[in-house]
């Protein structure tokens, strides 16, 4: 069976190309009949054009996987909807929760899916912290477990209500953070939406849970753009036997730069257009 794995909505795009860019994530996993869509970026238009200039129908997603509930990876999922209509939706129970990014001044930014789970009628939603399985070949790691202590700082920016009234804030421990795992002939490829979880926790459970595989490629948003040396280069340590491994969104170009300077063999941008068949 052959995966073809397509970049759709990532901050960058090629030169030269007819693609938009948007702080965001979106990739689209085609396997046979299965299309499997990973997050819907942060606009629905950009996230719809870009299909468009890739000659991706829409309509062929038959599954749809939400890695968190932050609006730059679900913003586009209400508009999509209503242009292909009801498809299965598979993420974490928290991904519903009202967030939001502490500015310096003090003030509060939203940050959670700008759309509430009732306005998206008809929709069969699949809610989990376990791995789901959700075609032939595509799963989701479940909630990770905060084990490494490199990675178990958290973002003090961002916060979650306690409470439906929203009366009392705390530091959002992000517990709906997932990402993707992939079968394919040359192994295991793994998709990062945010990786707030982190990548080395990340990796370790899709280890424990797929014990028999070996893992092939890691792509995505990986949430290092401000990480400590330490855990830059534990990660470096964590990541370089993978064959290949890409980067985009929240890692931020300095780090993205790091490691395509220390990787040249394995390392590279994964943005929008990039495509991968295993």
């Amino acid at each position: 069976m052959s995966i073809k794995i397509t970049c759709l909505v990532e901050n960058s795009v090629a030169l030269s190309s007819r693609y938009w860019g948007e702080h965001g994530m979106s990739v689209l996993i085609e396997e046979d009949s299965n299309v499997t869509l990973f997050d819907t970026g942060q606009s629905g238009d950009v996230l719809l054009h870009n299909m468009q200039e890739l000659s991706i129908d829409p309509n062929r997603i038959t599954n749809i996987v939400l890695s968190h509930g932050h609006y730059d990876h679900t913003g586009g999922l209400k508009s999509l909807i209503e242009l292909i209509g009801p498809r299965p939706i598979y993420g974490h129970p928290d991904i519903f929760n009202q967030r939001f990014s502490e500015r310096p001044d003090g003030s509060l930014k939203p940050v959670d899916m700008p759309f509430s789970k009732e306005s998206l009628v008809n929709v069969t939603w699949h809610l989990e912290s376990e791995v789901i399985q959700v075609t032939d070949a595509v799963y989701t790691t479940g909630e990770i477990p905060r084990l490494e202590l490199l990675e178990n700082e958290g973002d003090e920016r961002l916060k979650v209500c306690t409470s439906p009234s929203c009366s009392a804030l705390v530091k959002d421990p992000l517990k709906d953070d997932m990402s993707l795992v992939v079968k394919t002939s040359k192994g295991l490829v793994v998709l990062l939406g945010c990786c707030h979880a982190g990548v080395i926790n990340t990796l370790n459970q899709i280890e424990m849970k797929f014990p028999n595989d070996e893992i092939y490629a890691m792509m995505g948003g990986t949430h290092l753009a401000k990480a400590s040396e330490p855990r830059l280069m534990a990660t470096e340590e964590r990541v370089k036997k993978m064959p290949k491994i890409g980067f985009s969104h929240c890692t931020g170009l300095p780090v993205s730069a790091r490691f395509l300077t220390r990787f040249p063999q394995q390392a590279f941008v994964f943005q929008v257009g990039s495509v991968l068949e295993f």
